[in-house]
């Protein structure tokens, strides 16, 4: 069904379609003029003019930060180190500070190879090093539809990481470029895949990381951020982390623009909220036997990451896992695409662009919901455009250039201009929605926070949905660290506050964060810390319940080793007889406090991390009372409702059976008169061994005994 005129917010008749070929036409001849009298006469006088034996990659003037030349002090003489600075802190140029000085100081014939994430960004180095002494037939370029470098030649090579796992290490062992060479990764984070990994191969004998946030940020990671870092592949190829320049120090040099960080908590309709109960529901009845095959397998794998494995290769797991993604992912889309979002987002432009000269900067997660936004930015009459790597290639680079000169005032983007697009800054930045990492945020901050030849002050507004899982940012990220409490200032909108159609309005200015920050586990000096004080850091870690005998166990049963006061400490605290070991061994547990806003968990004490049990895999029998007396029973497999019960001589079983199945009741009878306790469960080797366990401690059935027979009754 075709459109008519009125469906589209913009007419585009023949005459527009005239006037824009006529444009593109005398846009791509200015270019051809320009690429043939210009760039190729300035690269020819490079090739010929340039002192080749000493590079100059910096432009002429070029003055280090501070910051660069102390973080210079610490790279150069290893050679090798990973460098942590906020996006726009300066870390392109001090990457060609170090190749510079390295060449200079170090090894006079050295070759530089520059790794990065898209194609753009490959570009921008490009043109970065071109500010430079280099001759322009020294640089190779490397993907992006690039003919393959020739390295006999060339001095340099920039190459873009999809091109450099497959083509690099090759290209660099063909011309025996390893033992001289410095590999430059820009946005390391983003080589922690195991086909990136491979660029690794090319063997190089000096190395530097760059990224806002290098680390891996994964809830249960049993490390610091910076020692899991420099243990991952990335970090072992790289070097550790060996200077940090924060956003917030970034903003104290001066070499960020002044800014204020709006925090603005939306809610859900009455039909979302309804939806997003019920999808909650049903992800908390799968996570949790997920969880305990996901300890018991012991996986290196992050949680999501086994179950996304486990749903693909098939398995006891697999149709949990799937189903498990998938409702994730149904409410993630439904906070997405939630109506208040969409509404605040364009408010907020409406507001931000009342400024004839503000431009603005959308980011949202997701291609067709940042259609949607674009849609009704246009829809508004907003002067907008959309950014998306589904987009073909010209209208991207139409609509990047039409913000550039002014035209459009507001860019639309899904993902990609978080990292690799070059774009000037603006005054207003929405992050619309994001991932919950602090990583995309942070990223997100450096783009809109280049310094201004005006001095204006930016504004960022950060969206989230109000009591869903939006709000675990706040405790992830400290804010206030980040980029000054100062900064930061707390909304909630409330629709009673509206004035008409003026949603801004509705706005209204809270004291703090949706919820209060808290650092990971392995930050919280406990030794501050008395027994039962509130415990101030994240509370992820494995799940410990008390079974009947007073023994902890985690979610794969396997015995925690608690002491006997930290056992009634749990069951003190918590009626439901749990509490949870964190990444760092603390041993917390949650207290009920009634209406309080936040869950109270306090701090009992520290353990060892919990860990598989000898008795894991062995047959867990029942003692249940059936008939009118004490018996021995299998349940069998999980899940199954068939019970079986160890036979007595009058059942058929044989002698030896039945003498085990009445010494083995009555030395539980013995032992549990000595413990105190009643023993509920028996576990046994399939074999001839049996034993109880009571408070963490293992007790063996003396002697041994013959097989057990069992049969239905």
């Amino acid at each position: 069904m075709g459109n008519s005129p009125s469906d589209s917010p913009v007419p585009f008749g023949e005459s527009e379609a005239l006037r824009l070929a006529q444009l593109q036409t005398a846009r791509a001849m200015a270019e051809r003029r320009v690429s043939a009298d210009g760039r190729d006469g300035a690269d020819a006088a490079q090739a010929t003019d340039f002192d080749r034996s000493k590079w100059s990659l910096l432009p002429s003037g070029f003055k280090p930060h501070a910051w660069q030349l102390s973080c210079l002090e610490r790279w150069l003489p290893q050679g090798r180190g990973t460098v942590k600075v906020a996006t726009g802190g300066g870390k392109t140029k001090f990457a060609l500070l170090a190749a510079q000085e390295l060449q200079r100081s170090r090894v006079a014939d050295l070759r530089l190879v520059i790794v990065v994430p898209t194609v753009p960004l490959l570009y921008q180095w490009r043109d970065e090093l071109l500010e430079g002494e280099i001759a322009a037939d020294e640089i190779g370029l490397l993907g992006g539809g690039s003919a393959t470098p020739d390295l006999s030649s060339a001095r340099v090579v920039i190459a873009v990481i999809n091109s450099a796992r497959d083509r690099l290490p090759k290209l660099v062992a063909d011309a025996g470029w390893s033992s001289r060479m410095l590999l430059v990764v820009d946005e390391c984070h983003r080589a922690n895949a195991a086909q990136a990994q491979r660029i690794f191969d090319t063997k190089p004998a000096f190395a530097l990381g760059l990224s806002a946030t290098p680390e891996q940020e994964l809830d249960d990671d049993q490390l610091p951020p910076d020692e899991a870092y420099a243990q991952s592949p990335v970090g072992q190829a790289l070097g550790p982390i060996i200077f940090e320049f924060s956003l917030r120090e970034s903003v104290a040099a001066g070499l960020v623009t002044p800014f204020e960080i709006w925090h603005i908590g939306v809610p859900l309709d009455g039909g979302e909220t309804i939806e997003h109960q019920r999808l909650s529901d049903q992800i908390a009845e799968l996570r949790q036997p997920l969880q305990a095959m996901y300890r018991k397998a012991r996986s290196s794998q992050h949680f999501i990451a086994w179950c996304q494995t486990q749903a693909a290769k098939g398995g006891g797991a697999a149709n949990d896992a799937t189903q498990f993604i998938g409702l994730a992912n149904l409410r993630k889309r439904l906070l997405y695409r939630a109506k208040s979002r969409v509404a605040a987002t364009v408010a907020v432009l409406r507001q931000g662009l009342a400024d004839a000269d503000g431009r603005a900067i959308v980011f949202h997660e997701s291609i067709d919901d940042t259609e949607l936004i674009y849609g009704d930015a246009i829809a508004a009459g907003l002067p907008a455009v959309l950014e998306h790597s589904q987009l073909p290639g010209s209208v991207r680079d139409e609509n990047i250039n039409l913000f550039r000169r002014g035209v459009a005032r507001v860019i639309v983007s899904a993902k990609s201009l978080i990292e690799g697009f070059n774009v000037p800054s603006a005054d207003l930045g929405v992050i619309a929605a994001s991932t919950g990492s602090p990583r995309q945020r942070i990223q997100s901050l450096g783009r809109m926070l280049r310094r201004k030849a005006s001095g204006r002050t930016a504004r960022i507004v950060v969206l989230y949905v109000k009591d869903s899982e939006d709000e675990s940012i706040y405790e992830r990220a400290d804010w206030a660290s980040i980029v000054g409490a100062e900064r930061n200032r707390y909304f909630e909108w409330a629709a009673g506050k509206c004035v008409g159609d003026d949603w801004l309005s509705g706005l209204v200015e809270v004291e703090r964060a949706p919820r209060s920050y808290r650092p990971p586990s392995h930050e919280v000096d406990v030794a501050q810390l008395e027994l039962d004080a509130p415990y101030p850091g994240q509370v992820n870690g494995v799940e410990i319940r008390i079974d009947q005998q007073a023994n902890a166990r985690d979610e794969a049963s396997a015995i925690v080793p608690l002491t006997q006061q930290q056992i009634a400490a749990v069951l003190e605290r918590n009626e439901l007889r749990r509490a949870r070991v964190t990444p760092a061994g603390h041993l917390i547990v949650r207290v009920d406090r009634g209406d309080a806003s936040e869950p109270d968990w306090r701090f009992i004490g520290t353990v060892a991390a919990a860990g598989e049990s000898a008795s894991v895999d062995a047959v867990r029998l029942k003692i249940k009372q059936a008939g009118g007396r004490r018996q021995i029973a299998h349940e069998g497999e999980r899940g199954s409702r068939v019970m079986r019960y160890a036979l007595s001589s009058e059942f058929g079983a044989s002698p030896e059976a039945d003498r085990t199945r009445r010494e083995l009741l009555e030395w539980i009878a013995r032992e549990e008169t000595t413990q105190g306790v009643q023993v509920r469960e028996l576990l046994w080797d399939h074999g001839n061994r049996y034993w109880i366990e009571i408070g963490g401690a293992r007790i063996a059935f003396p002697g041994g005994g013959s097989k057990l027979e069992f049969k239905e009754q």
